[in-house]
């Protein structure tokens, strides 16, 4: 007889159990719920791991924390660098002697200073109780480490000169009091697989981090170098533990940590961890929430046990199916439904489709623990957790049958379109803007300009010169980016340099006369604190030409609204990565909508989350999935 605590370590074993765990993780959801009392009324007034042991689930490692609780928020008061002390970790973290920390606290927002013998660095944190309405359950930076190259030594000073110390109590009192043996404790090693990817996870600005990686490699590689050490401390610690199972490197995308960077930087580390704990026989969880298209053959490859979180199609471009064929060989698999399948948007219908075929797609159905990923989204239709779980007792018992599988909305394969041959007009023109666009492609930033007044000095038109060099080169870009041949540092340093082109470009287009295409608000919602893809869009349209205004992150409906009727543009867009935060997209346009100000703005939507059914859903004019379709879409919406 199987408790759900054994039958889920014999899973990530890849032992043969009885049947498929189900592991549904809760936090977002319950956080959410519980501040705002919403909770169902069965679970009103109980603890999460409660909720899922009253409801037979199998209890997930994670949990939601009061963070506003002045005693909770000592645990997260490094989280600016990364560093938790939360009941899942296994170690403490011990600032150097000789670097004075100074904490100031204003409202929501936190500011922590390191101030080292070698300089200050800071970091600034924002939470406060809208954020738990939203189920965030840890502080967003909006203030990272570094910020130019000269934060890398005190950077460097602080990480070489921190310590790192057990402490098993606290999780082993944990595992004990709190999991018992409904779940299995899984210890928090660390977010970042290694230390480069930590400097890009926690260190620096998402978008900043690729413009640094590639003009300041070597003060990147050299503050890596200093990171190491602790590393290698926290990797001893975690291996002499209690723990059976630990979470080690987190948030992989093919786009983000692309294949090249993902091989060079991150993949080595894995190995190292995964060498180190199969000795002492402990598993290594990596959370592999993202588009791992690109990152198949590198994850399976990579040495950890098991692949947490994994989201397949329609979220992204893998199918359930493909996932288990190609990994289930050599690792286990967690996850597996998106999560906007239990969100009230998707149909009765289309959730009972995805739930028909789940258990052929991963069939016969070792190395597979269901749960919904990335996690439980705040609004999620509880009744529908509850019949996955019911469906998980009655058809999950193993071995499974096989059976063709395709799940709703999984993306279908398309012919590539063969490119018409061009005239000798065109081949001319080639040859003309050749350099500015081997300039764009190749993110040179600085030599474009020159090449640029080049241009102009033998007379060529600056419209031309836009129309044909730069937007032709950073449309190529984008759709090398669409179908898996170029990655975001490549569009973003491409990105780059458009801008720096476009900035030589504008007194000859105004004095020509050339009037902007339209005007464009952007913002990411509330609640969302990610802006790479924005930044691409923003970038590629100053670049051909429109009216740009960047509202930045965390935006609120009122700040929309009020941008709204004061910029009067042609086209909102609204971007959200995470489905805790494209909610927030369908109460912006209701607020647009209840303030008449819709009248002759269109309002678009984007996102790693967002699919075109739910832009439909919620009343949006547009829906585009990448920063290319994104432009051809604005132009479209203003010519409308």
């Amino acid at each position: 007889m199987y408790s759900h605590k054994s039958r889920m370590l014999a899973a990530f074993r890849g032992e043969a159990v009885d049947r498929l765990p189900y592991v549904p993780r809760l936090d977002l959801w319950y956080l959410a719920n519980s501040v705002s009392g919403t909770l169902p009324k069965q679970h009103a007034g109980r603890a999460q791991n409660d909720i899922s042991r009253a409801e037979g689930w199998t209890v997930y490692f994670r949990f939601a924390d009061d963070i506003l609780d002045p005693e909770v928020q000592k645990e997260y008061l490094h989280r600016g660098i990364g560093l938790f002390g939360t009941r899942d970790t296994l170690y403490d973290f011990v600032m150097p002697r000789d670097v004075e920390l100074k904490v100031h606290r204003a409202g929501g927002r936190t500011r922590v200073e390191y101030h080292t013998p070698v300089g200050m660095v800071s970091t600034t944190m924002v939470y406060d109780q809208s954020y738990q309405r939203l189920g965030i359950t840890s502080p967003m930076v909006v203030e990272h480490l570094i910020k130019t190259p000269q934060d890398y030594g005190p950077a460097g000073y602080l990480f070489e000169h921190m310590d790192v110390v057990p402490n098993f109590a606290r999780f082993e009192r944990w595992a004990k009091e709190e999991m018992r043996d409904d779940g299995v404790a899984v210890a928090m090693g660390f977010f970042g697989a290694s230390p480069v990817h930590q400097i890009q996870r926690d260190l620096i600005e998402p978008t900043q981090f690729y413009f640094h990686y590639k003009d300041y490699s070597a003060q990147v590689l050299e503050l890596a170098a200093k990171m190491e050490p602790l590393f290698d401390r926290m990797l001893k610690i975690l291996c002499t533990s209690p723990a059976q199972v630990v979470w080690w490197g987190a948030n992989y995308d093919d786009m983000l940590t692309y294949p090249p960077y993902f091989e060079k930087e991150i993949t080595p580390w894995i190995r190292k961890a995964s060498r180190q704990f199969d000795a002492a026989g402990k598993l290594l969880m990596c959370h592999t929430d993202g588009e791992n298209e690109g990152l198949m053959d590198l994850i399976r490859d990579s040495g950890m046990h098991i692949a947490e979180s994994i989201c397949p199609a329609p979220m992204t471009k893998i199918t359930l199916a493909e996932y288990y064929r190609r990994w289930s060989g050599h690792l286990t698999l967690c996850g597996g439904i998106p999560s906007t399948i239990v969100l009230p948007e998707t149909s009765e219908a289309d959730f009972e489709a995805y739930m028909d075929q789940l258990f052929k797609a991963v069939a016969p159905g070792r190395r597979m623990l269901v749960g919904i990923a990335d996690q439980v989204p705040p609004n999620a239709v509880f009744s529908r957790l509850q019949r996955i779980g019911e469906r998980v007792v009655r058809e999950g018992r193993l071995p499974l049958a096989a059976g063709a599988f395709r799940p709703v909305g999984a993306p279908a394969a398309s012919a590539p379109i063969a490119p018409a041959p061009k005239t000798a007009d065109a081949q001319d023109a080639d040859n003309v803007f050749a350099q500015v666009r081997l300039d764009v492609t190749k993110g040179k930033h600085l030599d474009i300009k020159a090449h640029v007044q080049e241009l102009l000095a033998r007379g060529v038109p600056a419209q031309a010169i836009l129309d044909q060099g730069l937007i032709d080169a950073i449309s190529a870009v984008g759709r090398r980016m669409a179908v898996g041949e170029a990655f975001i540092p490549e569009v973003l340093l491409a990105a780059r340099a458009m801008t720096a082109a476009v900035s030589v470009l504008e007194p000859h287009l105004a004095a020509g006369g050339d009037a902007q295409r339209g005007k464009v608000l952007i913002g990411t919602v509330k609640g969302d604190m990610h802006d790479i893809g924005k930044n691409l869009v923003v970038t590629m349209l100053k670049g051909v030409g429109f009216d740009v205004r960047d509202l930045g992150i965390n935006v609120s409906r009122e700040q929309f609204c009020e941008a709204v009727a004061e910029f009067q543009p042609d086209v909102l867009g609204l971007s959200a990565l995470l489905t805790t935060t494209m909610v927030e997209m369908r109460e912006v346009i209701r607020a647009l909508d209840e303030r008449k100000l819709r009248t002759h703005c269109k309002v678009m939507v984007g996102g790693a989350a967002v699919t075109e059914e739910y832009a439909h859903q919620i009343g949006a004019d547009g829906f585009a999935p990448g920063a290319a379709e994104t432009v051809a879409l604005v132009r479209q919406l203003v010519a409308a």
